[in-house]
């Protein structure tokens, strides 16, 4: 049983308890033969099916807005937001990007700097390594071996000069024996062998101290100078690395920090450019959204506004649609492509045409939402034929939607059926009597209601 048709028995039920002599008399109906259209009916709020919201983009308070319900064109000026707090903004990034870039081309200049430092340095530890090493070489092939020659022929030499002398000493002893030499010319030969001995001692004293001292010394100091310049090398080229990335770390920074300044500078300029809004297309002014109007309260000279809040829509009146709430019990009912007819508050003499276009899947609390109400509902949209409506966005208006019929039925007005212990029946009317008669029924309307058993057709009936 549809929620139209139960309401509808429960009245007519609380008529009869309290009238317990009986129901009062309305007249009568012949009970006729014929199609039973099956509608569903609820007021609902007419809206362009198309519309453009303008909305603000940036947090700001509202300094100027145009008039609501006044018809404007395309550029015309709607909405001014107070640009004090932007303007100010704008002016703080415009000094941080100035400094900034100053910053970035000092932090250039000294990356350029420290690369140029850095290659002179390394420079200088390869010319240290490359000495070292060409010392260590000219050591191996040349200091060395000239030194020990020079010392092996120092030996060579003093050798030759003793044995001189021991010849002399000897010919001389030989000769004064013979007294053919002074006795001092003996001792002179004796202490020229003497010196000669003394000579060839100390140089192969010093050929000895070269191979064991100052040979291995001299080469140990020479590898370990090349070492050293490798150690220097290895540490300038670090060295110049770390020095290097820490400039260019710098210079990074600088950048991100001036192309982040310079966006949100942009953006900051875009967002003033924004705060005038301009009319996209001619239009009539409607303030925020027609489908939650106790925001347009919100919209007004010195009200704060947030980011995304919709301040004002322009509709197309050219396509106007009608949206409702229906009753979660009737809205399996409903199908998109659905006919309907819709009558506004403003042309009641005028019936015009529409379909079903949306109906939505998740329901809500209805339109006494904030009050508490449980029953649930779903927002249903008709989009009505023609162009040349003349109607106005956010009156209210009736639907009518034809949800199915029965093509051949016998059907009464709602208002001859009654309900007593949990049966219907109807009052027939025989002659200048009457009797109870009790009947099934079936499908209904708004009006009417289908009768399956009970009654035949041309039977009056009494309406209550």
């Amino acid at each position: 049983m549809s929620r139209l048709l139960l309401v509808a028995l429960l009245a007519l039920a609380a008529c009869a308890e309290k009238n317990a002599d009986g129901p009062r008399e309305g007249g009568t109906h012949a009970v006729a033969r014929g199609r039973l259209p099956i509608t569903l009916t609820e007021k609902g709020t007419l809206k362009t099916k198309n519309s453009t919201q303008l909305r603000a983009e940036t947090y700001a308070k509202i300094e100027w807005i145009i008039e609501e319900g006044k018809s404007v064109k395309k550029d015309e000026v709607l909405v001014r937001l107070d640009k004090q707090d932007t303007e100010k903004q704008k002016e703080q990034l415009e000094n941080q990007v100035t400094q900034l870039e100053a910053e970035l081309k000092s932090a250039t200049t000294n990356e350029l700097i420290q690369r140029q430092q850095n290659q002179t340095n390394v420079e200088k530890a390869e010319l240290a390594l490359d000495v070292a090493k060409v010392e260590l070489r000219k050591f191996l092939d040349a200091d060395d071996p000239a030194e020990r020659r020079k010392l092996a022929l120092a030996v060579e030499t003093a050798e030759t000069d003793v044995g001189r002398n021991e010849d002399r000493v000897k010919a001389n002893e030989e000769l004064r024996k013979e007294d053919f030499v002074t006795e001092n010319d003996l001792r002179e030969a004796r202490i020229l062998l003497k010196k000669a001995q003394n000579d060839l001692e100390t140089a192969r004293m010093e050929q000895r101290s070269y191979e064991e001292y100052k040979r291995p010394l001299e080469l140990r100091k020479k590898e370990a100078a090349v070492v050293e310049a490798e150690r220097g090398l290895d540490q300038a080229r670090k060295a110049a690395e770390a020095q290097l990335a820490d400039k260019t770390a710098q210079v990074r920074q600088r950048e991100s920090s001036l192309q982040r300044t310079k966006h949100q500078l942009q953006k900051t300029i875009e967002t003033l450019a924004k705060m005038e809004i301009r009319a996209p297309t001619d239009g009539t002014v409607l303030y925020g959204d027609p489908d939650q109007p106790w925001e347009r309260g919100n919209i007004k000279v010195g009200q704060q506004v947030w980011q995304g809040m919709n301040l004002i829509t322009l509709p197309d009146p050219s396509e106007m649609a009608v949206t409702i709430q229906i009753h979660e019990a009737d809205v399996d009912k409903l199908k998109v492509g659905m006919k309907a007819f819709v009558t506004s508050e403003t042309q009641k003499d005028r019936t015009f045409e529409g379909e079903v276009v949306k109906i939505d899947s998740v329901a809500n609390a209805g339109q006494n939402w904030w009050g508490g109400d449980d029953v649930k509902r779903f927002k249903v949209e008709i989009a009505l034929t023609g162009t040349d409506l003349n109607l106005k966005t956010g009156t209210s208006a009736r639907a009518e939607i034809q949800v199915g019929e029965v093509a051949d039925c016998l059907a009464v007005p709602l208002q001859a059926v009654q309900e007593k212990e949990g049966k219907r029946y109807c009052v027939r009317r025989n002659g200048t009597t009457t009797e109870e008669v009790e009947v099934a029924v079936g499908a209904t309307n708004d009006t009417m209601v289908e009768i399956r058993k009970g009654l035949k057709e041309g039977d009056r009936v009494l309406l209550n």
